[in-house]
């Protein structure tokens, strides 16, 4: 299926009017197709289109489909992302057609006469163009799960407390089955689903897999958001009390562990309704507070776009992770990995947080045993935002000054960057790396939110 001249004018005709209403557009959309398919409620994340995110993440995709119709090529980036995304859902083709008949439909509502038969015609082909883009990448992951279909059922092995303030907690997770694990990309996640009480539907949330591959377990560590009531602003939150007390045991530091770090679902053209989620920080919080050794979760594919890829043989090129706060999960990945592979491989570590730093002495202990890995660990302490999302002078950009260019490899155009963090905070880095000398193509960036990082606004 392809475009003609006139029907790529046609899309691109739309892009003004898809600025103005495309939200709009996507509200629409969710709302009828949910409700008339209330099981796809299943798939995402509520909070995020409670407060709009979730629509907004799709307003963008479509945007930035319709001004690079004529080259489709460039949206690469953007749709493999998607489509790792919605291998750790499960989304499989006939989804698409759901999406197709409700996405028209709110196209012609909002459009109205705008909307004619044509544009109707040129959308749908062009939607079918994107979809099957995104259905055939999603069916190359599937296969390459070699057999693991869905999700799959661990048991909580080990649960331990990562931080003085008890917010952030490892899991340990083993099969059910005790079959041995695929191995995955260090930087790679996967889909972690519960039943939050008083919901109707289940809630998803993808988790970083932040230790080296093991064939017995997977280790993730969720962070516990603070909830904020809907149409509260407070910043302190509200914690509903446990079921019972977490059992935390402290592990040597002298292992390999890793990290992880609750993120969205949002890159998709499902989305969820309203259906009694409305706190920010549920899933983590019943996670952090109610889930003890012994219960069991179920668990997806590891999934994932950005990681290090260790099939290359760069053991010359230096390394350089840069995280704040809980974005150390996917970085502590890379880390344990190539410690293990290639332990003598130029590193820099630059990690920051705004209460006591996750696996500080870890890193400490193991940049002790590798004078190659160098360390940098800022605490900032203010206050109640996290420095990754403060934009005060004194927050983690004043701190970025302090870094020596020898450590940052700035003279070594093959040097390696991989960010984690919100995004302000991967634009403060972007922005500073790039003041400093290094080329984009050089730099990765793993965003924990809805959507795609963009350092320039628009499309």
């Amino acid at each position: 299926m392809s475009l003609t001249y006139e029907q790529m004018n046609l899309v691109k005709g739309t892009i003004p009017a898809l600025r103005e209403h495309g939200e709009h557009i996507s509200t629409v959309f969710y709302k009828t197709m949910l409700k008339e398919h209330p099981e796809l409620n299943n798939y995402f994340n509520a909070v995020n289109m409670k407060n709009g995110t979730q629509p907004r993440a799709l307003t963008k995709l479509i945007l930035a489909f319709a001004s690079n119709i004529s080259h489709t090529s460039e949206l690469t980036p953007k749709l493999e992302r998607v489509a790792n995304k919605h291998t750790s859902l499960g989304i499989q083709p006939e989804h698409y057609e759901i999406v197709c008949k409700y996405l028209m439909r709110a196209f012609a509502a909002v459009l109205g006469k705008d909307m004619t038969s044509e544009v109707r015609v040129a959308w749908t082909k062009a939607y079918w163009i994107m979809a099957n883009m995104l259905s055939n990448r999603e069916q190359q992951i599937y296969r390459e799960f070699k057999g693991w279909e869905g999700w799959r059922r661990f048991i909580v092995d080990k649960k331990t407390r990562e931080t003085r303030e008890g917010d952030m907690v490892s899991f340990e997770l083993k099969p059910v089955d005790g079959s041995p694990l695929p191995s995955f990309m260090p930087g790679q996640y996967i889909s972690l689903r519960v039943r939050v009480p008083g919901s109707g539907y289940l809630q998803i949330r993808q988790y970083s897999l932040s230790d080296r591959p093991r064939p017995d377990r997977y280790r993730i560590t969720v962070r516990k958001v603070p909830e904020r009531h809907e149409g509260c602003s407070c910043e302190n939150g509200h914690t509903p009390p446990s079921r019972r007390s977490p059992t935390l045991r402290s592990h040597s530091r002298s292992s390999s562990f890793s990290t992880a770090v609750e993120s969205t679902t949002g890159d998709s053209f499902l989305g969820l309704m309203d259906y009694g989620v409305k706190k920010q920080g549920v899933v983590s919080g019943l996670l952090v507070d109610e889930i003890l050794e012994g219960d069991t979760l179920e668990l997806t594919h590891p999934t994932g776009d950005v990681y290090l890829d260790t099939k290359n043989d760069s053991s010359s090129t230096p390394l350089v992770f840069i995280s704040a706060s809980v974005g150390v999960s996917p970085m502590l990945s890379m880390l344990n990995t190539i410690i293990e592979k290639d332990p003598n491989r130029p590193i820099s570590w630059v990690q920051g947080s705004k209460h006591s730093i996750p696996f500080e002495e870890y890193v400490t202990d193991l940049a002790k045993a590798h004078p190659n890995i160098k360390t940098t660990f800022f605490n900032t302490g203010m206050g109640n935002k996290d420095l990754a999302e403060s934009t005060d002078s004194l927050g983690f950009g004043y701190y970025l000054e302090w870094l020596k260019a020898d450590d940052m490899f700035f003279n070594n155009k093959s040097a390696e960057y991989f960010i984690c963090g919100p995004q302000q905070f991967m634009l403060d880095i972007s922005n500073y790396l790039t003041t400093n000398g290094v080329a984009l193509s050089q730099v990765r960036y793993e965003l924990h939110a809805t959507g795609f990082f963009e350092l320039e606004e628009g499309f």
